[in-house]
């Protein structure tokens, strides 16, 4: 059994908490770069790439240079991230120099002191949400304990991704039925007034407000609420 340092598994105990946290998204993914940036050898900075409808964007880095050479990368289309998101799989680049898969992606980098890197796809039940970028200034940085280290570490970092996705739509859900639920109240609560008021119909009332939405084009709620506040200063001031 391979011997880790302590640091490691401090790291790994840090990203575990992240699987049951109710942390945002951006905190987690800049927590999941700090974690990996002191975890994994001789690793100088690291970017965290989500990958949606088919576009990559770096949502979390160590440093704004990962920012200037993932966005590289994703402009010309072509480099070891992209491809460790399309095939699924680690894929390394031990010296920038000699490297002949990418050679526009190799060049800028190497022009900008990163000579080595390993790009781990994040995947969760066979799909990929982006990858983890591994960056170091000098060639052959990454040794086998490295990669097994990361690919680890990215297992691990995947999943708290997938949990803050996970809690981020839970949150909008719950947030669009509050929404609607106050919405339908307050139509509700109008509708009330104008058929206490004119004698409608309820869905004389209704239609009333939906010809005053759509004539004023507004949305059905706030022609509600200003029927519902005008009816309340009224009773205010009449009292």
């Amino acid at each position: 059994m391979p011997s880790y340092p302590d640091e490691l598994w401090r790291s790994v105990a840090d990203l575990s908490g992240l699987l049951l946290s109710e942390e945002d998204q951006e905190t987690t993914l800049r927590r999941v770069a700090d974690l990996a940036v002191r975890s994994i050898g001789d690793c100088e900075a690291v970017g965290v790439t989500l990958f949606r409808a088919g576009k990559a964007t770096t949502r979390a880095a160590t440093g704004g240079l990962v920012y200037e050479i993932d966005h590289y990368q994703y402009d010309i289309g072509e480099g070891p991230c992209l491809s460790a998101i399309l095939d699924q799989q680690m894929t390394e680049v031990e010296d920038m120099d000699t490297e002949g898969r990418w050679p526009r992606f190799c060049r800028h980098a190497a022009e900008r002191g990163t000579h080595s890197s390993l790009s781990f796809p994040l995947l969760v039940r066979g799909e990929t949400l982006g990858a983890l970028n591994l960056y170091a200034g000098r060639p052959r940085a990454f040794t086998p304990a490295d990669r097994e280290t990361g690919a680890m570490f990215a297992t691990q970092a995947a999943v708290a991704l997938a949990n803050a996705q996970t809690y981020a739509a839970s949150v909008a859900l719950a947030q669009g039925l509050r929404e609607a639920l106050d919405g339908r109240a307050v139509i509700d609560q109008a509708m009330g007034i104008l058929i206490g008021r004119n004698g409608y119909s309820q869905d004389l009332a209704f239609d009333t407000l939906k010809a005053a939405s759509q004539s004023e084009n507004r949305k059905l709620r706030h022609i509600a609420e200003e029927i519902v506040r005008t009816a309340m200063a009224a009773e205010a001031g009449s009292g």
